[in-house]
């Protein structure tokens, strides 16, 4: 097999199409990442072995938000006396209607995860009550409300929670102890207060976008001999932004794709305001973007990089629409990977896919499909796909839907992971200059 490299040629794009790897269409704009998504798909694949083996009912049936609303209908054996401590019933905004256009794999918007290994779901907050199912590693369960049920000193905890599942296609609940699992949910409230900061700051004025993918238009200076400024954003694809030009010492950076109202020029430089930090800054002009930038805001995929998951939203001229609510995964901080990005940025350009380069060998690994670009090398994109080596050659398996790890933990090298679904979904509705991708925490 050909080695292809970060510094992949043409001629080398032209052998991968010549194996049926890539077609025609992809040669003339394909893009190579070389810190994606390698390297932990084959452990996705294993730990959806070992999830598969201890789970009792597939995610892909869990009960929709429509349903776990209602009273189930074949509740739990017994009916404890006691007391509870939270109620969960998250509902969107009234600012927000509903207007599902992508409705796979509906969750409950409240919900644990099991993210430390399989769990007992008790008919009793106890220990003492009968087992009615056992919850797998890395599922999410929908839950209802906390209660004080029995005081467990190794955790110094009497908090359970109340959940519900498919059985037989019937509602059931139960019992879960709140230490052994993660409460999870969406949070639409400050989704809501993230798309109006938005929507406030286009329509007040001229707005850009940072421009440095691959730093293209070069590295900015270091932050006092650091490759990270005071907030922790690195230098790389980054914007330098000055407080004043007499100061040069004290900067921070802005993260490529990141959105910038334009308030006023000097020289060589443009003010800007940040929609996160306060203050304005002086950012050169060769690093912002102004053509596509967004002067009306029609669509956006807000990212919940604290709870694994994402929601969709359109503007109609007068409200909002939330036309899709799915599970994501972003990026993990270690060796090889970066956190995905928080803040406000463009939707820079789509791609049908991409390559992504093995962490160790830098070869050809993979491709993600229906990919967004955003962030430098940060996409929203589908499942990602390992080449298989046969003969030689490298051969491509066919897209998958799902990873098992989807909506648990960080694990991507920066990207948010969807269902590929859902990313053809956004891959189609999406419009480049219209269209913008906020990451909350």
């Amino acid at each position: 097999m050909t080695s292809i490299t970060a510094s992949a040629t043409a001629a080398q794009l032209n052998s991968l199409m010549t194996q049926g790897v890539m077609d025609t269409a992809d040669v003339a704009n394909y893009t190579l990442e070389e810190n994606v998504n390698a390297q932990d798909i084959s452990e996705d694949e294993k730990l959806a072995v070992q999830g598969e083996a201890d789970t009792l009912v597939p995610q892909e049936e869990v009960p929709a938000q429509q349903e776990i609303q209602q009273q189930p209908s074949e509740p739990a054996a017994v009916a404890p006396a006691s007391n509870v401590i939270e109620t969960y019933n998250t509902v969107l905004p009234a600012s927000i209607a509903l207007n599902l256009k992508y409705d796979k794999y509906l969750p409950a918007y409240d919900y644990v995860l099991l993210s430390k290994g399989s769990v007992n779901i008790r008919e009793a907050p106890n220990t003492g009550s009968k087992v009615v199912r056992t919850a797998g590693y890395f599922e999410k369960v929908n839950v209802t409300e906390a209660v004080t049920g029995e005081f467990l000193s190794k955790y110094n905890s009497s908090k359970w929670y109340k959940v519900f599942w498919y059985q037989n296609g019937t509602i059931r609940s139960g019992y879960m102890f709140s230490s052994l699992v993660e409460k999870r949910g969406f949070q639409f409230d400050k989704m809501a207060s993230s798309l109006e900061n938005l929507r406030t700051q286009i329509s007040s004025g001229k707005m850009g976008y940072v421009n440095n993918y691959k730093n293209r238009n070069g590295l900015p200076p270091l932050y006092k001999g650091s490759t990270s400024d005071k907030y922790g954003t690195l230098r790389d694809q980054s914007a330098p932004a000055y407080a004043s030009l007499g100061n040069k010492s004290e900067l921070i950076y802005f993260d490529d794709g990141k959105l910038l109202r334009i308030v006023g020029e000097q020289d060589s430089y443009y003010k800007v305001e940040s929609l996160e930090r306060p203050g304005s800054y002086l950012v050169p002009k060769k690093y912002v973007y102004t053509k596509n930038a967004p002067s009306s805001l029609g669509q956006v995929i807000v990212v919940d990089r604290k709870n694994q998951n994402e929601a969709v939203f359109e503007w109609t001229g007068s409200s909002w629409q939330m036309i899709s609510y799915t599970f994501a995964t972003t990026g993990a901080q270690d060796k090889y990977r970066f956190e995905t990005p928080l803040g406000y940025f463009m939707a820079i350009e789509r791609k049908s896919k991409f390559l992504y380069l093995d962490d160790i060998t830098k070869e050809i690994a993979g491709y993600a499909p229906y990919a967004i670009r955003f962030s430098g090398g940060a996409y929203v994109h589908g499942v990602p796909v390992d080449y298989i080596k046969k003969n030689g050659q490298l051969v491509d398996p066919g897209q998958k839907e799902t990873l098992y790890t989807l909506g648990t933990v960080p694990r991507s090298h920066k990207c948010v992971r969807n269902y590929t679904s859902h990313a053809k979904f956004l891959y189609d509705w999406v419009k480049i200059g219209q269209t913008s991708v906020i990451v909350i925490e």
